[in-house]
């Protein structure tokens, strides 16, 4: 019995390198993950498309905490276009990293080109971080929502999981469902119920987002608002 105290240890000090290595790995995966994305979704803005997906928003948008950004909820949603339509989709990725509903108003809605077959936004986690009143949330979201086509498909707030944040992001989310309500053009994307009790597979490399695992739940969303006939995608 004794002999086998050495291996037992050896065993759990392996067990903790491994743990250690993984860990640093996801943190180098979050340090690089910024650049990496920026320039994969450059790329795909220069690729040809017979349908043109437009995406607005955040860091969610870029698809951070996904190692491999076409996993993330535009990517996913451009697959399913793609699927849907026989056609291949071309992506403009307008979303930013830190970017409120107030950036997406003052800084992409302009930058949106003519044209667009889709436009989708997810947008509000930072907003929420950032303890950004209810009232002024309601107006800049309203005024997105006014400026967007018809059709647009619009997400509420998903839900930050734990704490401050994740109170302030329910209350928005509420805002939000009711200011895309009254613009009956649009399509709600239903993205709070969709990220309720994320699992830990399903969260990212740098604990913030989601993993690739993770952003399946936000494409189903935006996938699930999409009309069901592939028509209108031809008549646009």
């Amino acid at each position: 019995m004794p002999r086998l105290r050495p291996l037992v240890l050896t065993g759990l000090l392996l067990g903790l390198l491994g743990l250690l290595a993984v860990a640093a790995r996801r943190l180098w995966l979050a340090t690089t993950m910024e650049p990496d994305h920026a320039a994969y979704w450059r790329r795909r803005r220069r690729s040809p498309g017979d349908v043109l997906l437009v995406a607005l928003g955040d860091s969610l948008a870029q698809g951070m905490g996904a190692v491999h950004p076409e996993r993330s909820w535009v990517g996913r949603l451009a697959d399913a276009l793609e699927a849907r339509s026989g056609a291949r989709v071309r992506v403009v990725n307008l979303g930013v990293v830190g970017a409120t509903v107030a950036d997406v108003l003052a800084e992409q809605l302009p930058a949106v080109p003519a044209g667009a077959t889709v436009v989708a936004l997810a947008v509000g986690t930072n907003d929420a971080a950032q303890a950004v009143a209810p009232e002024d949330f309601r107006r800049d979201l309203d005024a997105v929502c006014a400026a967007l086509p018809a059709g647009a498909l619009v997400a509420d707030v998903p839900d930050l999981q734990r704490g401050a944040p994740q109170r302030h992001a329910i209350r928005l989310a509420a805002v939000a469902r009711e200011v895309i309500a009254a613009h009956p053009g649009l399509r709600p994307v239903a993205l709070e119920a969709a990220t309720h009790r994320m699992r830990l597979w399903e969260v990212g490399p740098d604990l913030a987002h989601p993993s690739g695992r993770g952003y399946a739940r936000y494409g189903r969303a935006f996938v699930a608002a999409l009309p069901v006939s592939a028509e209108w995608l031809h008549r646009r």
